[in-house]
């Protein structure tokens, strides 16, 4: 039976949204007030990805990405029970990198989806202004436990969420702020063992140093949907000043919303909100920021611990390895209204909606996320909205 969310959500998503995306190259053009993406129809093939099989990714090997400038796909390493942790990179017009993650949780489908989708639109276009690895499915066993319980998806069972029974929370696992990840010592902030998957990305973290980071997760609770920014700080905990990550995650939820999109956890009509609920209320630059170390509502045995999106925004800057410091790291944290993927949906209408809007969530990230806007060493200015339109029929009356 739907929800009423679900209703509400069908219903926004309805009203004149579509979304077609060509798999041609792209050119935009930015002019005065309410801006147009102008997609050409000419096609130029690019060339075929490298494929590198397991690697030990190095600081030598991000810079023959970065300096040969060719789209690489490749495996980050292998899971527990030996699946590839596949991921992408793709080279920007500029010096600077990102980092673009989905499925942290294995039950979280959808973030997986958009993930995909927007390796799909990278494909095909000349390159974003950053440089970009996309891993679009951290916890890839996870990820195949959630798709054996079709009735289970999106469900409080949370099915696929945990590596087992037993596990503590994935997003949970992170070295104390401040402190760097040590792969010798493999150790979470409360002494618990990091998982495999999660010693990969904080490796990766490590040789890489992305300036930005877009967290890909879904919510059940689809009214709290939308893109929200962790607060950076130096190593100590104070607060680096709120207001470029802010504005970065509220013009990524009106290119969305702007397309018929649903975001409605960024408040855009009654006032732009870029927090997560859950999280404490933001500081004045200079006075210390409080942390959630408790998660989100569960079990009192899987929470507690830093999560990655605070041990990602907080500065490194007295490691016993110098070359482990690094800058705090923007992050965007965008909660996909609902864990399910568009063909989990039992209605044809259902399934055109949600790809819909798992391409519009991708878009997103390409379009806002990884091109020039406030960029890390810039001061917060206000940029035009950027607005897409697209004019396909309607979809049926669900």
């Amino acid at each position: 039976m739907k929800t009423k969310y679900h209703i509400l959500l069908l219903f926004i998503l309805t009203i004149g949204f579509s979304i077609t995306v060509s798999a041609q190259n792209r050119e935009y053009t930015r002019s005065t007030g309410p801006s147009l993406f102008q997609y050409s129809s000419s096609v130029s093939p690019l060339n075929e990805p490298a494929r590198y099989e397991e690697i030990k990714l190095n600081h030598e090997l991000i810079n023959k990405f970065l300096r040969e400038r060719k789209i690489v796909s490749f495996v980050l390493g292998k899971t527990n029970s030996g699946r590839n942790v596949e991921a992408w990179f793709f080279p920007g017009i500029s010096s600077k990198k990102a980092l673009v993650l989905g499925g942290m949780h294995g039950s979280e489908l959808s973030s997986i989806e958009v993930t995909e989708s927007l390796i799909k639109n990278l494909l095909q276009n000349e390159g974003t202004y950053y440089n970009v690895i996309v891993i679009p499915s951290l916890f890839p066993d996870n990820a195949v436990v959630a798709k054996s319980k079709p009735r289970h998806i999106g469900s409080t069972t949370n099915i696929g969420r945990y590596s087992l029974s037993t596990m503590r929370e994935p997003n949970q696992q992170m070295p104390a702020p401040g402190q760097p990840f040590y792969e010798e010592w493999g150790k979470d902030y409360i002494g618990r063992e990091i998982e495999a998957e999660n010693k990969l990305l904080l490796s990766l973290i490590n040789c890489y140093k992305p300036e930005r980071i877009a967290s890909v997760h879904a919510i059940r609770d689809v009214r709290r949907a939308g893109v929200f920014a962790d607060p950076r700080t130096d190593s100590k905990g104070f607060a680096l000043g709120y207001e470029s990550d802010s504005m970065l995650a509220i013009e990524m939820a009106k290119f969305i919303e702007n397309n018929n999109g649903y975001v409605p956890g960024n408040k855009l009509s009654s006032g732009p909100n870029a927090l997560y609920y859950l999280d404490p209320i933001i500081v004045a630059k200079g006075e210390k920021q409080k942390r959630n170390m408790h998660g989100s509502p569960g079990s009192k045995t899987r929470r507690g611990g830093v999560s990655f999106g605070t041990w990602a925004s907080t500065a490194v800057a007295d490691a016993k390895d110098p070359s482990l410091n690094r800058d705090a790291m923007r992050i965007m944290t965008i909660e996909f209204p609902g864990a399910k993927r568009p063909q989990d949906y039992p209605a044809k209408a259902q399934q055109l909606q949600f790809k819909k809007l798992v391409d519009l969530y991708a878009l997103a990230i390409e379009k806002i996320f990884l091109e020039n806007f406030y960029l890390e060493e810039d001061p917060p200015i206000r940029i035009l909205n950027l607005e897409t339109t697209y004019a396909i029929p309607k979809d049926p009356e669900l």
